[in-house]
């Protein structure tokens, strides 16, 4: 074999190899991009503050499922607001899931995971959303947000923990009331004694002593307020019915009559006093009628006196 044969075949063979290999690198290329050049996409945006992690690449999925991938970041404004725009490239099978009424969420991958972006699912009969739209975007909950909400509560926690050890404190140093109960012994003697006498208590009574013993223990107190209550429910079945006395007097009309009659009266007469026409009048209202009533008991006083002590100047007996 010739020396350009030679070359000729380890060139075909150098060649197949280089071939094979570039045709390797991009079948891995797309394998490990997960991307498929051969299915169609289109384009939808979400706006948000913060990415939260968010990169070129990151899954996009709809109700978890993946459809797609973020393909570009980049600042934006939106209503006037400064935020940043990010970019989905979504596969155009999805399209009629993702409607107007749609939400977009940014999410982690476990606990500590990667970000991606997940889709709520529409509704059949809602209007899909067309290329270059805008995803509604539902807030999330993030760690910051979460420390920024628990920090009050923290705060106030360790108020409280400040007072409880002023409290104890108190108590231990022997402050305050329950800090002198606690560390005096008198109080305990004091307490020791109070339980005693409540254990002798409850034995006696226990023990059917005393009256109070005999009153919880006596079936006779039943039966007495047995006998009591029905006596009061008889009174009170007697009086509805007015029966008796007093039962007729709260049933019947004639005494609230009688009563309202005698008011009437009394009135009547009281205005009368306040005329000066009538002699009880005249005595309350005009102070000479009264001057001159008054002087004259003044001299009846007077002439029963002088009958007293002198009768022979008014009364003389003669028998001839």
């Amino acid at each position: 074999m010739s020396k350009n044969s030679l070359k000729l075949s380890n060139l075909k063979v150098g060649l197949t190899v280089f071939i094979g290999l570039v045709i390797l690198f991009i079948f891995l290329f797309i394998v490990g991009s997960e991307s498929n050049f051969l299915t169609s996409k289109y384009q939808l945006k979400i706006f948000v503050d913060n990415v939260q992690g968010l990169n070129s690449g990151s899954m996009v999925s709809l109700g978890g499922i993946k459809i797609g991938s973020v393909s570009n970041i980049e600042f934006g404004q939106k209503d006037s607001v400064n935020g940043v725009d990010v970019t989905l490239d979504i596969l155009t099978q999805y399209k009629p899931q993702i409607t107007k009424n749609s939400t977009a969420q940014v999410k982690t991958v476990g606990l500590l995971g990667d970000q991606f972006v997940d889709i709520s699912i529409g509704q059949k009969g809602e209007i899909p959303l067309n290329e270059g739209d805008y995803i509604t975007v539902k807030p999330t909950l993030t760690f910051d947000k979460f420390a920024d909400k628990i920090d009050p509560v923290v705060d106030d926690f360790s108020g409280v923990m400040k007072n409880l050890k002023v409290i104890s404190d108190s108590i231990a140093h022997g402050k305050g009331m329950v800090g002198q109960m606690i560390n005096s012994p008198a109080s305990g003697r004091n307490l020791e004694e109070l339980l005693a006498n409540i254990n002798s208590v409850t034995g006696a009574i226990n023990q059917k002593k005393g009256t109070l013993g005999k009153l919880v223990y006596a079936s006779s107190l039943y039966s007495n307020l047995t006998e009591i209550t029905g006596n009061i429910n008889s009174i009170t079945d007697s009086l509805k019915s007015g029966k008796g006395s007093l039962g007729k007097l709260l049933v019947s009309d004639s005494l609230y009559n009688n009563v309202n009659m005698l008011t009437k009266k009394l009135n009547n007469l009281l205005s009368k006093t306040e005329s000066d026409t009538t002699m009880v009048g005249g005595l309350f209202n005009d102070s000479k009628f009264y001057n001159q009533f008054n002087s004259l008991i003044k001299d009846l006083n007077l002439l029963i006196i002088d009958l007293k002590e002198h009768p022979d100047k008014y009364v003389q007996f003669s028998v001839f």
